[in-house]
C-alpha cells in the first residue's frame, strides 16, 4: 500500500515536471562536437560553440539541466542537452523518454515521438527487467512511458494501439488523474460510446480532471444526439476552465465544442459567438478547429472576407509556435482556403489548395473527425472545383480564337471532365461504403468536413433510388426544421440531373422560399444558379435568378456556365456578331438590369462600358484593339473579386 502511494506521488511529480520536451535547432557544441538526432532520418548535424563547456558534463548533469530548461520554457536548448546526453550514453532510457515527450508537446512530430518512447520502454526493460516493478521510481517511470505511448499512438490515429497501451497501464494498477478522461476519449475514437460515457462520468464522480471529463462527456452526449444535455455539460466545462484562470484554464476547447452543437442545431449566432470567444483566448490556436469552424459558418452565409480573416488570424497565431510541424492543421487550412477561393471565382487557386489538402499529412487523434472525413470533404470540393473550371472555360474565353487554342481548350475540357467524374465517383463510394451508411449526409454532422451548401452538386450524380432511400431515413428522424430544406434540395437537384426537370424545378422554387437569410446564403446561391442552368435564357425567370446570384456572389455566375442577360448599344449602330459567343447574353426584347455600350476611341480602339441601371454593380470600362479580347477583359472585370 505504501509503495502504491509512493508511485502515485512520483507520478504526480513527473506530471508537474512533464514539460520534458525538446528543440531542433540551437544549441550546444563546439566545432569538434556534433549534435545529431539519432532517430530522426531528416536530422542534420549541427554545432554551437556556446556549448563547449557541455562536452565536459556527465550524462546525469545534462539530464538535470535539460529538465530545468523545460521548466524555464526553453525546449530547444533542453533538446540539445538531451541529444548530447544521448551521445554520451546511447542506452539512456531517461533521455529517450524525455525526447519522446518533447516531440509530442512542442513539435507534434508524433512518428518521431513514437520511435523514442518505444526505444525508451525497450531500454527500461533491458536494464530493469520486465514489469511489474517493485521499485517505486521505476514503476512511476514505466507508467509515464505507457502514457506517452498511448498519446503517441492516439495522435497517429492508432486508436486500438492507444487503448491497448492504456489497458496495459491499468493492468499494473497504475493511476493518475488524467486517466479517466484520456480513456474515455480513446474509447470514443474506438466507437465505444456507452463505455466512454461511463468512464467520463466516473472521472467526474471522483472529482479528477474535471474540465477534460466534462468536455469529453459533452462530446459523447452530442454523438448520441442528446444535444440539450450536451450543451449544458459544455457550459459547465467552460465555467470550470475559466475558474482556473488564464494560465491553467483551457476554455477554448469546450467553447469550440459547444459551438459545434449550436451549429448542428442551426443556432448560428450562438455558434459564432462561442468560436469568436474561443479564438480570442490564449489557448485559442492550440488547435485549428475554432478558426476552421468560424471560417465555415461565415462561408455558409457568403461572408468571404470574414472567412479569410478567420484562417489568416489562425495562421498568424500559430506562428508563435515555430517548433510545430503543422501536421495537425495544414491539410484543414488548405481545405478551407480552397473553398474560399472557389467562391471568389479563383478556381485554379482552389484546385491547388484542395489538391494539397489531399496530399498533406493530417492527424486526427485529438479531434472528432478522421481521415475519411477529410478525404470525402476535399474530394467532393475538388470535384466541384474541376466542374466549375470546366464551366468557366466554356464562358470566359475569347469569342474568336485560333485553331490550336481551340484544340488545346477542348483537350483541357476532356481532361477536366474525366478527372471530375472520377473524383465524384470516389466521393460517392466513400459516402456510401466507408462512412457508416452515409452518416456524413446527415446535415451538419459535427465530425463531417463536407460542404453542405454545395453537396447537392455531388449527390446529384448518385443513383436516384439510392439517394432517396438514404435521405428518407434521415427525414423521418429529423427534428431540425432547417435541415429539411437541405435534404429536399439534394433530392430536387438529383431529379434535375436525372432528367425530371419540371418536378425538380418546382421543388427548388418552394425550397428557395424557406431558406434563411443570411445563414443559408451559400445554399441559396447554389440553388438559384442551378435552377438557371435548367431554364431557357429567354425566360424572365432566368434573369431573376441571375440577379439574385449576382447580388449574393457575382463571381460564381460563370462557375455555373451562365451568361448574364444585358442590353446593348453601339455608336456604330450595329451589334458585332462576335457577341453571340461572348460571356454576355445580348437581348433587345426587353429592358435588363445591365447595359453594355460599345464605341470607338479617338485612336480607333474598341471601348466597352458595363453599367447597372439600379446601382447593383459599379461601372466598368475597358478598351483594346481586338474586340474579342476586350469582351473577355470586360467579363473578367465584371466577375472579378472585389478589391
Amino acid at each position: 500500500m505504501d509503495n502504491k502511494m509512493l508511485v502515485r506521488s512520483i507520478l504526480s511529480l513527473l506530471a508537474l515536471t512533464l514539460p520534458l520536451f525538446l528543440p531542433l535547432l540551437a544549441g550546444t557544441a563546439v566545432a569538434e562536437t556534433t549534435i545529431l538526432d539519432p532517430l530522426d532520418p531528416n536530422s542534420r548535424p549541427y554545432t554551437d560553440e556556446t556549448l563547449q563547456v557541455d562536452t565536459t558534463k556527465t550524462h546525469d548533469e545534462l539530464l538535470r539541466e535539460a529538465e530545468l530548461l523545460f521548466q524555464d520554457e526553453r525546449p530547444l536548448d533542453a533538446r540539445t542537452k538531451l541529444l548530447l546526453a544521448l551521445s554520451k550514453n546511447p542506452e539512456s532510457y531517461q533521455a529517450h523518454g524525455m525526447l519522446a515527450a518533447y516531440y509530442i508537446a512542442h513539435v507534434h512530430h508524433f512518428k518521431l515521438a513514437l520511435k523514442y518512447i518505444r526505444r525508451a520502454l525497450q531500454l527500461l526493460q533491458l536494464q530493469a527487467g520486465p514489469p511489474p516493478y517493485g521499485d517505486p521510481l521505476t514503476a512511476a517511470t514505466h507508467a509515464h512511458y505507457l502514457h506517452l505511448l498511448a498519446e503517441s499512438r492516439l495522435s497517429l490515429d492508432d486508436y486500438e494501439g492507444a487503448l491497448a497501451a492504456l489497458d496495459e497501464y491499468e493492468s499494473y494498477n497504475y493511476y493518475q488523474n488524467w486517466y479517466p478522461a484520456s480513456r474515455a476519449w480513446i474509447l470514443m475514437k474506438n466507437g465505444k460510446i456507452d463505455e466512454a460515457i461511463k468512464i467520463a462520468r466516473f472521472g467526474l464522480a471522483i472529482g479528477v480532471d474535471v474540465g477534460r471529463n466534462l468536455n469529453v462527456l459533452g462530446i459523447l452526449l452530442s454523438l448520441r444526439n442528446d444535444r440539450d444535455l450536451s450543451i449544458e455539460i459544455f457550459r459547465q466545462a467552460i465555467a470550470h476552465e475559466f475558474s482556473l484562470g488564464s494560465q491553467e484554464g483551457n476554455a477554448a476547447t469546450p467553447l469550440n465544442n459547444v459551438g459545434e452543437v449550436y451549429r448542428e442545431t442551426f443556432q448560428e449566432q450562438s455558434a459564432e459567438r462561442s468560436w469568436m470567444q474561443a479564438v480570442s483566448l490564449p489557448d485559442g490556436c492550440q488547435h485549428v478547429l475554432p478558426s476552421l469552424n468560424l471560417a465555415i459558418i461565415r462561408l455558409e452565409r457568403l461572408d468571404l472576407r470574414g472567412a479569410s480573416d478567420a484562417v489568416d488570424n489562425f495562421e498568424s497565431c500559430v506562428a508563435q509556435f515555430p517548433l510545430r510541424n503543422g501536421e495537425e492543421h495544414r491539410a484543414l487550412v488548405h481545405l478551407i482556403r480552397g473553398r474560399i477561393s472557389l467562391y471568389w471565382g479563383e478556381v485554379d487557386k482552389a484546385i491547388e489548395h484542395l489538391s494539397t489538402a489531399l496530399q498533406r499529412q493530417q492527424w486526427f487523434g485529438r479531434i472528432g473527425t478522421d481521415i475519411e472525413d477529410l478525404e470525402a470533404g476535399a474530394l467532393s470540393s475538388l470535384a466541384t472545383a474541376l466542374r466549375q473550371k470546366l464551366r468557366r472555360q466554356a464562358v470566359l474565353h475569347p469569342s474568336s480564337e485560333s485553331f490550336m487554342s481551340s484544340l488545346k481548350r477542348t483537350w483541357q475540357r476532356i481532361n477536366l471532365k474525366i478527372r471530375s467524374w472520377w473524383l465524384n465517383r470516389r466521393v460517392l463510394q466513400l459516402l456510401i461504403d466507408d462512412l457508416e451508411n452515409a452518416e456524413d449526409i446527415y446535415i451538419r454532422n459535427t465530425d463531417s468536413l463536407l460542404d453542405y451548401s454545395l453537396l447537392g452538386d455531388v449527390l446529384s450524380r448518385m443513383p436516384a433510388k439510392t439517394l432517396e432511400r438514404r435521405i428518407t431515413l434521415f427525414i423521418q428522424e429529423e427534428d431540425r426544421g432547417p435541415a429539411q430544406n437541405y435534404y429536399q434540395l439534394y433530392l430536387a437537384e438529383n431529379k434535375l440531373h436525372h432528367g425530371d426537370e419540371a418536378q425538380g424545378l418546382n421543388e427548388l422554387r418552394e425550397i428557395r422560399k424557406r431558406l434563411r437569410k443570411p445563414a443559408d446564403a451559400a445554399a441559396t446561391l447554389h440553388l438559384v444558379l442551378t435552377m438557371a442552368q435548367h431554364i431557357r435564357p429567354e425566360d424572365a425567370e432566368y434573369e431573376d435568378l441571375l440577379l439574385i446570384g449576382f447580388t449574393l456572389n457575382k463571381m460564381s455566375i460563370p462557375s455555373y456556365g451562365l451568361r448574364l442577360p444585358v442590353n446593348f448599344s453601339s455608336s456604330t449602330g450595329e451589334r458585332p456578331s462576335i457577341f453571340d459567343k461572348s460571356p454576355f447574353l445580348i437581348d433587345s426584347t426587353r429592358q435588363h438590369e445591365f447595359l453594355i455600350t460599345h464605341g470607338l476611341t479617338d485612336t480607333g480602339k474598341h471601348s466597352l462600358r458595363f453599367n447597372s441601371r439600379t446601382g447593383l454593380s459599379s461601372p466598368f470600362v475597358v478598351t483594346g484593339d481586338d474586340l474579342s479580347e476586350v469582351i473577355l477583359k470586360l467579363a473578367n472585370e465584371v466577375y472579378a473579386k472585389p478589391k
